[in-house]
This record gives structure tokens, C-alpha cells and sequence, in this order.
């Protein structure tokens, strides 16, 4: 697998990548692209590319590689603050219970989101002959009704302010608690599709907020 770095000038509309400390990127990548005015473009090729015949395809093309910096933006209009530490109590935070009558659980978030990886498999079959058919493996959505389903008719997170807690809290403190990093990148895709205009990067400042509410009050205790 291969990656190519795109350079961001300027920070979108709902974008939050610096507060996620994602906006820049310094290793990883076989080569990066900076749009430059004119259509052209530059051309990054770090000495660790695993790509050696880069740096020749590129000159054939009279494509500059000299040293370029990839670009990145250094601050974003949306800011958010990731709680150090998120009490288990914020699982019964009143927060949580907006989100049950705003979310109409399309899952438009979860299919755009770069970070989510949930898939299920469907069994096709073809019309022409009903015992011909293929098993595909298509997007699912822990915010789509049927996500958590089980066998016996049970179901886990039966509301969409349940489903969101469970996101929300995977993606800024589960994930965190396991790899050592967010989930989250903060390039604010959820927030551009959600129909009900439901901002990612709000119900994060309002863990923040709560979290800080439950920390004065132990502290008052």
C-alpha cells in the first residue's frame, strides 16, 4: 500500500484538524503534492519512499522534486478540547438525551467519516436465476437502527442518543485507551452531510464541559 500526501492551504468551513493534532503529517507518505498557481503543482519525495523509481517518473514529466514542504494550515475556525481523563459517569450525562430526538439515524456521518472501518456482509441474489448470487461486504453504521442486533431479538442501543454517546466516546476516549490516539481527525466531514445539522465538534465541547461539571463537583464533595 502506497500513500500520497495532498497539501491543505486553508482549513475547511468545520474542520478541526489542528486541535486533533492532525493537520500536519511528517512521515509515512511515498510523496506529496503542493497545487501551486497554473495548475502546477510540486512534488515531495522523502528519502524513505518505498517507491525508488519516483524521482524518474516525475523528472520525465518535468515535475519538480526539489526540497518542497508539504503545506498544512495552522489553525482552524472550529476549536475543541479533549478532556485528559472522561469519568465513567458521563455515560448517564443528560447530554445525550438531545441527541435521541435531533439524529434520524441515516448514518451519513459513519459513511463519510475516514476513521470508520464497520462493515457487514449481504447475500445477492440475481434475479435471472435464484440460485445464482454473490456475497458483498458493504459500509454499516453503529447510528443506523439494526446495528446492534443480536441473536433472540435483542438489541444494544436502541436510541440514537445511545448510539451517539457510544460513537462519540469510541472515537475520543475508547480508542485513545487502546492505541494511544484519537479516533477522531477532525476534518469535519460529519458535520458537512448531517441533515439535522448536528456538529461532531459541539457535542465534544459539551463533554468537555461536562466533564469539567462533574470534576468541580467531586472536588466540592
Amino acid at each position: 500500500m502506497h500513500f500520497a500526501l495532498i497539501g491543505c492551504r486553508r482549513s475547511f468551513e468545520n474542520c478541526f484538524c489542528v486541535s486533533m493534532g492532525t493537520n500536519k503529517i511528517d512521515e509515512g507518505y511515498d510523496f506529496s503534492i503542493n497545487s501551486v498557481a497554473d495548475g502546477k503543482v510540486q512534488i515531495n519525495v522523502p528519502s524513505s519512499t518505498t517507491i525508488d523509481s519516483l524521482d524518474s517518473i516525475f523528472s520525465e514529466n518535468a515535475i519538480s522534486t526539489a526540497d518542497v514542504t508539504p503545506d498544512f494550515v495552522t489553525e482552524n475556525k472550529v476549536m475543541v478540547h479533549i478532556p485528559d481523563e472522561i469519568p465513567a459517569e458521563i455515560i448517564k450525562d443528560k447530554l445525550w438525551d438531545e441527541y435521541t430526538s435531533r439524529c434520524i439515524g441515516c448514518g451519513r456521518c459513519n459513511f463519510v467519516c475516514p476513521s470508520c472501518t464497520c462493515f457487514t456482509m449481504q447475500d445477492i441474489y440475481y434475479t435471472d436465476n435464484g440460485k445464482v448470487g454473490e456475497r458483498r461486504r458493504v459500509a454499516a453504521s453503529c447510528m443506523v437502527d439494526g446495528f446492534t442486533n443480536v441473536a433472540g431479538g435483542g438489541q444494544y442501543r436502541k436510541t440514537q442518543g445511545e448510539r451517539m454517546r457510544f460513537k462519540v466516546l469510541h472515537k475520543i476516549y475508547d480508542h485513545r485507551k487502546r492505541f494511544g490516539n484519537d479516533m477522531c481527525v477532525g476534518c469535519g466531514r460529519c458535520d458537512d452531510v448531517c441533515p439535522e445539522y448536528i456538529s461532531y465538534s459541539n457535542i465534544i465541547k459539551k463533554v468537555d464541559r461536562a466533564c469539567k461539571e462533574l470534576a468541580a463537583g467531586k472536588e466540592a464533595e
